[in-house]
């Protein structure tokens, strides 16, 4: 019954996206990574495990790998153009990016639009400041684990995508928070100085 929901939850989630498909990863590989549980997702990308890499995308189309970033803390947005909590936490998000700009830490949005060219154009048409990238909606590799939280629907508790999704990895790539931190309440920030 909870893969069901979860499965349910995801359908909900992607109805607005045009299906693609994600040419990073071999077929054999997707399908291993296919057979991995929800329970498992979760597990993988649980604070403390070391984050797994990936390629993400510039708005100008070249693709960089997630270790890029290693060397300094790293706080992510994940979000979405039709995902209107996301667009609600954007603003702070890249307020508290602009005031630690001096600091250790790099601020990415990483968008799971399925499309490419909708996030490009949400992204230049709003004059998105930041560091923008594009990850796609359909990954099947460990980093996209990090998108996955287990919540109450309807009195049950299920895993499934949950946005915005904000996590914090250390500077060698350990996940130091993957809770349902928001950059509006105060909490988000309190976690980061943790860590500078």
């Amino acid at each position: 019954m909870k893969t069901i929901l979860a499965f349910l939850l995801v359908v909900l989630v992607s109805f607005s996206c045009n299906n693609t498909t994600d040419i990073r990863k071999t077929e054999t590989e997707q399908n291993e990574i296919a057979t991995i549980t929800e329970e498992q997702k979760l597990a993988m990308a649980a604070e403390g495990k070391q984050v797994g890499s990936a390629t993400i995308t510039t708005i100008d189309s070249t693709f960089i790998g997630t270790d890029t970033f290693r060397g300094k803390l790293l706080v992510i947005d994940f979000w979405a153009t039709w995902c209107s909590p996301c667009i609600k936490e954007a603003p702070m998000f890249k307020e508290i990016a602009k005031k630690y700009k001096n600091e250790n830490v790099t601020f990415i949005s990483i968008s799971i639009d399925s499309n490419f060219s909708n996030w490009k154009e949400y992204v230049t048409e709003n004059n998105w400041e930041g560091n923008n990238y594009w990850y796609g909606r359909f990954n099947k590799d460990s980093f996209a684990y990090l998108i996955y939280s287990k919540f109450n629907m309807k009195g049950e508790e299920v895993v499934g995508i949950s946005l915005p999704k904000y996590v914090i990895i250390s500077p060698g790539g350990k996940i130091l928070s993957n809770a349902d931190l928001r950059p509006s309440k105060p909490a988000f920030e309190t976690e980061i100085k943790k860590y500078l």
